[in-house]
C-alpha cells in the first residue's frame, strides 16, 4: 500500500507543522517532493517520508512503503500501551506527554549499480528532550534489496584502519571550533578522546554519476560530545586505503577522489 493511501485512513492526519526544534530534514533552497505518512492522536504523532523521485525504482519504494506500515506500527503500539499503563496507573492524574516518532529519508548519490540513502530519525517519549539519529543504507539495484554500507568493505577493522586518522583530526579539529578551544591530546575525559568511525552512519557520497568517491560518518548526540554539541559530521575523500579495505569485487564502483 501506498503511503499516500496511507494518510487517508482512518486516523487523523497530522497537518501541523513540525517545530524547528524536531525538525529533520537539512535546510534545502528547493526541497524535493515527498511520499508522507503522517498521523496524529492523543497519544502520539508519527510522520515518515521519503522523496518521491525514488520512485523512479518501484522495488525502492514498495521496500520503504513497507518499511513505513512497520515502523507506524510497532511505534502506534508502544505508544497507546505506555499511555494505557500510565491512565492505569495514576487514574486522574497527569497523563503522559504525546510522543513523537519521525522518520525522514534522503538520497546521497545514485551511481549504476547502488543508490546511496540517509534515513534520518527523531524520537520523544517524554523527558526533557527527544533524541534523534542518522542510519545509512545503500540500495542494491540488481538485487533489490537494502544494504548497509559496511558490508562492502573486507572487515571494519580494515575499514577503520583505512581513516581513523583522518577521521580523528577532523573530528577533533570539529570539536574545537563548537568549543572554542582545542582539545587536549592527554584527556581522560571520553568526550575528549577518539571512536570508532565504523560504529556510526557510514554515507557513501559521489561527486560523479559513475561512483562513490566520498565517505561521510555522521556521529549522533553523546558519542564524540555532550547532547548540545549535536551532530558531527566528518567528510573523507575516498583515497587509495580506503580503496584497499573494500571487498574486491566492490572496488569498481569507488574511485579515488581526484
Amino acid at each position: 500500500m501506498m503511503i499516500r493511501q496511507l494518510a487517508a485512513a482512518a486516523l487523523p492526519i497530522l497537518l501541523a507543522a513540525v517545530p524547528a526544534s524536531a525538525t529533520l530534514d537539512p535546510s534545502l533552497a528547493d526541497p524535493p517532493e515527498m511520499e508522507e505518512l503522517m498521523r496524529k492522536t492523543d497519544n502520539y504523532t508519527f510522520e515518515y517520508r521519503y522523496p518521491k523521485s525514488l520512485a523512479r525504482d518501484s522495488r525502492l519504494s514498495d521496500y520503504l512503503d513497507q518499511d513505513s506500515e512497520k515502523e507506524y506500527t510497532k511505534f502506534s503500539t508502544e505508544a497507546d500501551r505506555d499511555h494505557a499503563d500510565t491512565a492505569a496507573i495514576t487514574e486522574n492524574g497527569p497523563r503522559l506527554l504525546a510522543y513523537d516518532y519521525q522518520v525522514h529519508w534522503s538520497e546521497e548519490a545514485d551511481i549504476p549499480a547502488f543508490i546511496s540513502l540517509t534515513q534520518h530519525w527523531y524520537g520523544f517519549y517524554g523527558g526533557a528532550h527527544g533524541i534523534h539519529g542518522t542510519k545509512s543504507w545503500i540500495w542494491d539495484k540488481s538485487n533489490k534489496t537494502m544494504v548497509e554500507p559496511l558490508t562492502l568493505f573486507r572487515s571494519a577493522e580494515a575499514f577503520n584502519q583505512a581513516l581513523q586518522i583522518e577521521f580523528c583530526e577532523q573530528l577533533n579539529d570539529q570539536r574545537a571550533e563548537k568549543r572554542g578551544q582545542p582539545v587536549a591530546t592527554d584527556s581522560d575525559d571520553s568526550f575528549d578522546k577518539c571512536i570508532t568511525p565504523s560504529e556510526h552512519a557510514i554515507i557513501l557520497g559521489s561527486t560523479t554519476v559513475d561512483s562513490f568517491d566520498i565517505i561521510k560518518i555522521n556521529v549522533g548526540p553523546y558519542a564524540a560530545g555532550p547532547y548540545v554539541e549535536g551532530d558531527y559530521e566528518i567528510d573523507l575523500s575516498v583515497t587509495k586505503a580506503i580503496m584497499a579495505s573494500l571487498k574486491p569485487a566492490y572496488r569498481k564502483y569507488f574511485a579515488v577522489k581526484r
